[in-house]
């Protein structure tokens, strides 16, 4: 409970500031190119946390990594107000991105380590429970004041700085685990399971600026700050409950052609909403559902085809073969808030959901040839196993995945191992 509670009101703060950076930029006067750059430079920083995470959490311990990496996006959360520059902004948004995705890390990790087999699915139920959960209530914090001043950057600041009193507090001990995740190469994956690595590069490509672009494209429709906050909670918990029943469907059918199909709506839905915010602009609650929808559907794609890779290679290689998956969905949230910031540029309110509606549109095409080429026959009952909605956030999570056949000790066995003997320990067991 201290861990879910230190991530809950972690990313309470956070996810409020990546929606309030939008709406302030714009009214710093920075251009929609930059606060795509803004946004790409965050998932850069998460590109770099997941090399480095597990060399600092084996340096400094998983509790003294959470206080440092909480404190540095504690003060980034200030600084963005201290220093309203452009140049200062993408330097400060780089270290936030890093520090959160160490955190991620750490804690997913540290849950990793104390679940036992028995109760693995459901921590990570919980665990994706309380990711979406703080991330659609943290846009009701809009309501408490204007973007303009300072006061909503203090309260994400506040919140990110009491989420280190829970894990402080906690007396659970450091688990005694190693946190480095197996690597499989994203050219093997591709080989055993190429719709899977298409799948999850294009949910990058969309969620990337769905999370960090989404502000922009409501300020542009005129919303008010309590439309605006109604319109990304009920998007994500809409959404949220549409991928579940998605992803359902996908154990009886089959997955490749579910997530082709995925992205076929979804591009339709894009064309929807161009249209409404072009036409239909004064239609607040059917741009919000359509938003649902689509929201819904683009998030299953990514777990639908983790659990398609699953079925492809053999259950020990889940966590290597997921987390190049994961490297993927990366680069993707890196590449595309940068593109839809050109689109931005030179679309104006309708532009997100135009290059949402390029990129489906492209990517099915492609998916397709794919499918036409491939002599493989996929029956749905042959599936070994289950869709299990899932959280794009560390390497680690992979590893409390219910289908995952990683081997994890007791917490009362490896607490008993003290890391100054590890080696010795090790030397015995090799003897």
């Amino acid at each position: 409970m201290s861990l879910f509670l230190a991530i809950f009101l972690l990313l309470l703060g956070n996810s409020l500031l990546s929606t309030l950076l939008a709406l302030r930029g714009l009214e710093e006067g920075f251009s929609g190119k930059y606060l795509g750059l803004l946004t790409s430079i965050y998932f850069l920083g998460a590109l770099v946390a997941t090399l480095v995470a597990a060399k600092m959490i084996k340096r400094i311990g998983h509790i003294r990594c959470f206080t440092f990496c909480t404190a540095l996006l504690g003060a980034c959360v200030l600084a963005y107000v201290l220093i309203i520059d452009p140049y200062a902004w993408l330097i400060i948004r780089f270290l936030t991105g890093f520090a959160v995705f160490v955190v991620y890390t750490v804690v997913e990790s540290w849950l990793n380590g104390q679940t036992q087999e028995a109760y693995r699915g459901r921590v990570f139920s919980v665990y994706t429970l309380v990711n979406l959960m703080s991330i659609a209530l943290s846009q009701q914090l809009l309501l408490v004041d204007s973007t303009s001043g300072s006061s909503l950057f203090i309260i994400a600041s506040f919140l990110i700085t009491i989420a280190v009193m829970p894990v402080s507090w906690t007396r659970l001990q450091q688990p005694h685990i190693a946190v480095d995740m197996p690597s499989l190469s994203v050219r093997k994956v591709f080989d055993a399971a190429p719709v899977a690595v298409i799948g999850c590069l294009v949910s990058g490509l969309i969620m990337g600026p769905f999370w960090g672009l989404t502000p922009l494209f409501a300020n542009s429709l005129d919303f008010t700050e309590q439309e605006l906050a109604a319109f990304i909670s009920l998007s994500i918990l809409g959404g949220a409950c549409i991928q579940y029943p998605v992803g359902r469907w996908s154990d009886n059918a089959d997955r490749r052609k579910i997530i082709l199909l995925a992205l076929l709506i979804g591009a339709v839905l894009s064309l929807a909403m161009a249209i409404c915010a072009i036409y239909f602009a004064s239609e607040r609650w059917l741009i919000t559902a359509i938003s649902a929808l689509f929201c819904g559907l683009v998030l299953a794609v990514y777990p639908i085809s983790v659990v398609h890779l699953v079925d492809r290679i053999h259950k020990d290689l889940l966590v290597a073969g997921s987390s190049s998956l994961l490297m993927v969905y990366g680069l993707g949230s890196f590449v595309g808030p940068a593109l839809a910031g050109l689109f931005l540029e030179y679309l104006g309110v309708s532009a997100l959901p135009v290059y949402y509606l390029v990129v489906l549109v492209v990517f099915s095409t492609l998916l397709a040839l794919q499918l036409m080429r491939s002599r493989i026959i996929e029956r749905p009952e042959d599936h070994e196993s289950q869709y299990v909605a899932m959280v794009r956030t560390s390497q680690n999570v992979l590893a409390m995945h219910p289908e995952s056949e990683e081997s994890l000790e007791p917490p009362e066995e490896r607490r008993s191992e003290p890391d100054d003997r590890a080696s010795e320990t090790n030397a015995r067991k090799a003897l």
